[in-house]
């Protein structure tokens, strides 16, 4: 039952990123090819289906299910919830908040609350890669991001 509410979620939650990223400016200098929403589509497409399979295919035997403790169920849900949030919290301020401030905040925070490393390590990685992803699209994808 908890794999088809997950599916279902998740399902939901992939639709609404399709729509997002079909909003997304469709031709660029480059071509339809070159479009911004082209990845995102993609993965959300992945999404949608992957939890399809997961909604249609049959349930595991309650043996196996009932052997992990409720405790430790409710502590997965939790976490389910808590980046299902984040995700969505990062893709509604993702045009409102500078993209590499953003960005930086949301792998800072995400690291830490899901690998509870070192707080100096984890802030210098997350700014890094933000600035190595924002470099990568900006100028030699010629790609904006918001």
């Amino acid at each position: 039952m908890k794999d088809r509410i997950s599916a279902l979620v998740f399902i939901a939650l992939g639709i609404f990123f399709l729509i997002g990223a079909l909003r997304m400016p469709r031709t660029t200098e480059y071509g339809k090819y070159g479009a911004p929403g082209i990845v995102p589509a993609f993965f959300s497409i992945m999404v949608v289906l992957l939890c399809f399979i997961m909604l249609v295919r049959k349930q595991r035997s309650n043996s196996e299910s009932s052997s992990t403790p409720a405790e430790v169920k409710r502590a997965e849900n939790r976490r389910l919830l808590l980046a299902s949030a984040m995700f969505l919290a990062y893709v509604f301020l993702l045009g409102k908040i500078n993209f590499i401030v953003l960005t930086s905040v949301f792998l800072s925070v995400t690291s830490m609350v899901f690998l509870r490393k070192r707080f100096i390590l984890t802030v210098t990685i997350s700014v890094a890669v933000t600035v190595g992803i924002y470099y990568l699209f900006s100028r030699v994808f010629l790609l904006p991001l918001p």
